[in-house]
């Protein structure tokens, strides 16, 4: 029987794991590290390869990424507070708690 994916769960552990997603990290660009975490996390998942493990974390990653995009183009409309988009996924704040850095990290890049 397949365990249920718990995606809090597995928020919490993904966080553990800069090297999978923190850009500016110079282990962010060490396969061998991304590897082992990518191997320590997919017991967390309840997935059943390493593959469906990356394939869970590109979907998670789009979905927070087009959040933020919605959220960024209703900021740049001239909405008020009160229009400003906001996002209705459960777990877009646990997200954002972390992977924001690296959103932040691109804005200062591109502002230089």
């Amino acid at each position: 029987m397949a365990t249920k994916f718990d995606i809090f769960q597995f928020l919490e552990e993904y966080q553990k794991h800069p090297c999978l997603w923190k850009k500016q990290m110079a282990d962010y660009s060490n396969k061998d590290k991304r590897d082992r975490a990518l191997e320590l996390l997919l017991p967390v998942s309840g997935l059943s390869s390493i593959k469906d493990l990356k394939l869970k974390i590109r979907s998670i990653r789009c979905t927070y990424n087009q959040e933020v995009n919605k959220i960024k183009k209703s900021m740049g409309t001239g909405a008020s507070a009160k229009g400003v988009y906001v996002p209705k996924l459960a777990w877009f704040t646990v997200a954002n708690i972390f992977l924001r850095q690296n959103a932040e990290e691109n804005e200062s890049e591109s502002n230089l």
